[in-house]
């Protein structure tokens, strides 16, 4: 299964239902780096070889993130989807695409659209 690093954006529920799900779901607050810049949450994910999951299209800035050499970047643009069906949808991606293809890629989940880029 996935090992995701859940940015503080992500609501405790959703992380909840990926824990319920059988992922391995670390977050922001339960390693203590609330508040921290970006990169460093970034290079946490990276660090510690786990997907960085969040709401926060920053990370999909190649020019700050070097995307291709980390473990899978995967923004889901919530503005576009029922609240209710985010953790539905993310569970069928992850479930449905292996982890290691992930390695390298940034992935943009907004409504019932999946996009994934190597940058």
């Amino acid at each position: 299964m996935a090992k995701i690093f859940a940015d503080e954006c992500i609501n405790y529920d959703l992380v909840l239902a990926l824990r319920k799900a059988g992922f391995d779901v670390l977050t922001v607050k339960e390693v203590k780096l609330i508040g921290c810049d970006d990169e460093t949450i970034y290079n946490f994910a990276q660090t510690n070889r786990r997907i960085l999951l969040t709401f926060d299209r920053g990370f999909g800035d190649i020019f700050r993130f070097d995307i291709v050499k980390s473990y899978g970047v995967i923004i889901v643009l919530i503005s576009r989807i029922d609240r209710k069906n985010i953790a539905d949808i993310i569970i069928k991606f992850l479930n449905g695409f292996k982890t290691r293809k992930l390695r390298g890629k940034l992935v943009i989940i907004a409504g019932n659209k999946i996009r994934i880029s190597q940058r």
